[in-house]
């Protein structure tokens, strides 16, 4: 199957450039849902979040 455009043909389809371009968007994307992620468990443990802490202080 021919790409539509023929530019693709040489520059994003086929060479170590794509590769090379997602495993750096890869990286940057997966740091950033890293941080995501902690901020929100942080924000669950200090900030009360969904009152889970209130939940802890009822079993104490």
């Amino acid at each position: 199957m021919d790409p539509l455009d023929p530019a693709l043909q040489d520059t994003a389809v086929y060479g170590v450039r794509p590769l090379l371009t997602l495993a750096i968007f890869a990286g940057l994307g997966s740091f950033f849902l890293g941080a995501l992620v902690t901020a929100i468990k942080r924000g669950m443990k200090e900030n009360d979040w969904f009152k889970f802490n209130q939940e802890e202080e009822k079993q104490d």
